[in-house]
């Protein structure tokens, strides 16, 4: 069995929404909004000019600004989607935000142990886990996700939680 305890820093907070952005689902909606974007930005700036040619009504002035407002959201999809995760962890209760979260890592699955309760989910709630710079991460179904910093753990407990992974978890 491994024990970790961990302090959510915002050292933490923007690993974990690194690694939210950098997951195949996201990375999926980009490849998709941003083409969509960049289409409908110039299709609708070019009826904006269209619509200034041929009316002297005002609403080629609307049609601009959504044709602007498309394109820098295709060229800042990423920054938005980041934009879009910090907004909705600030959202969250603060005692879901802050506080000491201890991890129990065994045969049967992760033990968590914080100041809202505890829980236990087996090693069939996890799809996959993978590392990211110090960290480990270990995502559930739900897209929850449990961060571990290999520094915080010794050779040993690294060792161990890496061989419980590699047999219950997919990478």
């Amino acid at each position: 069995m491994v024990k970790y305890c961990m302090s959510l820093s915002d050292e933490k907070k923007e690993t974990a929404i690194k690694i939210a952005l950098e997951s195949k689902g996201n990375v999926r909606k980009r490849k998709i909004a941003v083409p969509l974007l960049m289409i409908l930005g110039i299709v609708i700036i070019f009826s904006s000019i269209f619509l200034i040619i041929n009316s002297p009504a005002i609403l080629w002035y609307v049609y601009m600004v959504i044709g602007i407002v498309c394109l820098l959201l295709a060229f800042n999809a990423k920054s938005f989607q980041k934009f879009v995760l910090k907004k909705a962890e600030l959202l969250l209760d603060k005692s879901f935000r802050t506080g000491i979260v201890e991890y129990h890592f065994d045969a049967e699955g992760i033990e968590t142990i914080s100041q809202m309760g505890y829980s236990k989910n087996y090693w069939t709630a996890f799809k996959e886990y993978g590392t990211m710079g110090q960290y480990i991460y270990v995502k559930r179904k739900d897209n929850k996700m449990v961060l571990i910093d290999k520094n915080d753990l010794s050779t040993g407990e690294l060792e161990e939680l890496t061989q419980l992974l590699l047999n219950n978890v997919k990478m």
